[in-house]
């Protein structure tokens, strides 16, 4: 049978109003007393009841977690770890839902959530994006997406500073005539990573702002259909042949790498490579290693449940920037 708290009372020889008191975290316990209780504890595998924890400290230490997809998307699932990580750390318990916003997962995870009595909700999205959540009693933590109102904390990452840092390392390598195969027009992410890509070249004396080209045709959250092939063809066809292709996202990287081969370009010898996500298996697998700028999606898993666990203002955005991994296509 488990063990129970009157059992570790007992070999403890103290009152079971002592044990509650060690196990509630209250900090006027002695600490020889306190020490000896834990030890107990550990020895005997004994688990506190949690609804009945909940009742005596009137908080549930339960921070809710609603994954509109991203616990199925490959590139965003480290924003659950981190968030998982923190919880442990911090002795909270986190409850992920896989849900889509406006369907029936959504209101049945808000029903859990409320009857569990979760003291904040982390509402994560698959990418860069304005969502529109109504506040309520329980604080919201937005994780990859923001509302315009500003009515809850964000989290973000600096799309900008990531295009801005890596056409830095671009020109410092000694390419000249890059170009950036970008992402849709209605993702976040483009206009802010089109914007740091021109803005660094023309630190570095190049008028850019005619090498953005958009390479996906389709709207944002519907399935990736690239026009890459029109592009490149277009591109290496002229006697300004870019030195470097940056792309959008890794697995657009992918595709130019087997389009510029058909081309009888090869990557990393004739042409460079570069692109965001650092997507595992993807970038390491490419022959040549795709060269990256890393998303920092488990730095802002973690710092949304420390916003979560500690409070935020109802209008502060954190943006987070990501690290440049380099492998031999750059």
């Amino acid at each position: 049978m488990p063990a129970t708290q009157r059992e570790v009372a007992r070999r403890a020889k103290t009152s079971l109003k002592t044990v509650s008191r060690v196990i509630n975290k209250d900090p006027l316990v002695n600490v020889e007393t306190r020490s000896r209780i834990e030890a107990i504890i550990a020895e005997l595998g004994y688990e506190p009841h949690q609804a009945a924890r909940m009742m005596r400290s009137q908080k549930s230490n339960i921070i809710g977690f609603l994954a509109d997809g991203v616990a199925t998307y490959p590139s965003s699932i480290d924003l659950v770890r981190g968030a998982q990580d923190v919880a442990w750390e911090r002795g909270k318990q986190m409850m992920l839902f896989n849900i889509e916003r406006g369907r029936p997962s959504s209101a049945m995870a808000d029903s859990q959530l409320a009857a569990f009595r979760a003291e904040a909700i982390i509402y994560a999205a698959t990418f860069h994006q304005q969502v529109d959540i109504e506040p309520t009693s329980v604080p919201h933590i937005l994780l990859n997406c923001f509302d315009r109102g500003g009515r809850h904390p964000a989290i973000l990452p600096d799309d900008y500073q990531l295009a801005l840092d890596i056409t830095r390392i671009i020109f410092e390598r000694g390419y000249r005539r890059p170009v950036f195969l970008n992402l849709n027009i209605d993702i976040v992410a483009s206009h802010l990573r089109g914007k740091g890509f021109i803005e660094g070249a023309a630190a570095a004396g190049l008028d850019a702002s005619g090498r953005v080209h958009i390479a996906v045709k389709s709207a944002a959250g519907a399935p990736t259909e690239f026009v890459t092939r029109r592009i490149l063809a277009d591109l290496f066809s002229g006697a300004d042949r870019p030195d470097l292709v940056l792309c959008g996202q890794d697995i657009m990287a992918m595709n130019v790498y087997f389009e510029l081969a058909e081309l009888g370009l090869k990557v990393g010898k004739d042409v460079a490579v570069a692109s965001f996500d650092n997507l595992d298996p993807i970038a390491g697998l490419l022959q040549p290693g795709l060269s990256t700028m890393e998303l920092p999606y488990y730095e802002m898993g973690r710092a949304a449940m420390n916003l979560a666990i500690d409070g935020a203002k109802h209008n502060q955005v954190l943006r987070l920037k990501g690290k440049f991994v380099e492998r031999n296509s750059l």
